[in-house]
């Protein structure tokens, strides 16, 4: 009976311990940005593969801000059944712009049926203004794309320096 006592609070502690993990701060996570945006594809024109996109955006660590987002974007398609996706998007916060330029893969491109495409690739800060000006940074992105609705979802994970 004792050896129960015991082990059901010592599972709970180690749950919590587990959970927390995480979420704890080091040194490490000073430089460390995560960031997420969630958009709609507000123009497309399939011909020349140019579009535009719009939304807003959530980042913690490095830069903890959030806002909108206006991007522009080419998606043209190459070997393999995928598509060469560049694109720049403006984020806009409260202490200011941080624009970072895409280049990417998505897969499959065009897309089957249902319309949806993931993406995977890289990230750099090509600008920054306000609290963002002279901040440099790079990294990976991956995404979802549904044709069909025009949704986008995209999730950044990298390193800046201010």
């Amino acid at each position: 009976m004792t050896r129960k006592r015991f082990l059901a609070p010592a599972a709970a502690v180690l749950a919590a311990g587990v959970v927390a993990v995480p979420f704890a701060a080091n040194a490490g996570d000073q430089k460390r940005i995560v960031l997420t945006e969630r958009l709609q594809v507000t123009g497309f024109v399939p011909a020349t593969g140019a579009g535009t996109l719009a939304g807003t955006f959530i980042s913690a660590g490095a830069v903890n801000e959030a806002g909108s987002v206006a991007a522009t974007f080419s998606l043209v398609p190459v070997k393999g059944g995928c598509g060469s996706l560049t694109g720049t998007h403006v984020l806009t916060g409260a202490a200011g712009t941080l624009s970072v330029r895409t280049d990417a893969l998505a897969c499959p491109y065009p897309p089957s049926s249902p319309p949806r495409s993931f993406v995977r690739g890289k990230w750099h800060v090509v600008a920054g203004t306000g609290a963002y000006a002279g901040v440099s940074g790079k990294g990976r992105i991956i995404a979802t794309g549904d044709f069909g609705t025009g949704e986008i979802t995209i999730a950044r994970d990298g390193k800046v320096k201010h």
